[in-house]
């Protein structure tokens, strides 16, 4: 087991014991995403938001079980996934007069 093999189970361990969805793809894609993802849901963790904004916006992040998209987005910060999946409504809420 090579040094990246090690780190995409210790991150899968991790978030199986945490609850999160499982991800979907090729088995290398879900691999190097699970680290994707946990290096962008630490990111988020460092963060100063507050209850209860802080878990609607890790709920919207979780939602994203696309490994590709979280590979694609690994050089964006963690908004940039939790753009991509808010819904219509959720992104309406955010620009006031917009509805």
């Amino acid at each position: 087991m090579g040094d990246y093999d090690a780190v995409n189970a210790h991150n899968a361990a991790k978030a199986r014991a945490a609850g999160w969805p499982e991800l979907t793809g090729s088995p290398s894609q879900v691999s190097w995403a699970t680290t994707v993802r946990q290096t962008k849901l630490d990111e988020f963790d460092t963060g100063t938001i507050a209850e209860p904004e802080r878990s609607r916006m890790r709920a919207v992040l979780l939602r994203e079980t696309r490994a590709a998209v979280w590979i694609d987005n690994r050089r964006h910060p963690w908004g940039a996934v939790w753009l991509i999946n808010l819904t219509d409504e959720e992104r309406a809420a955010l620009l006031p007069g917009q509805r």
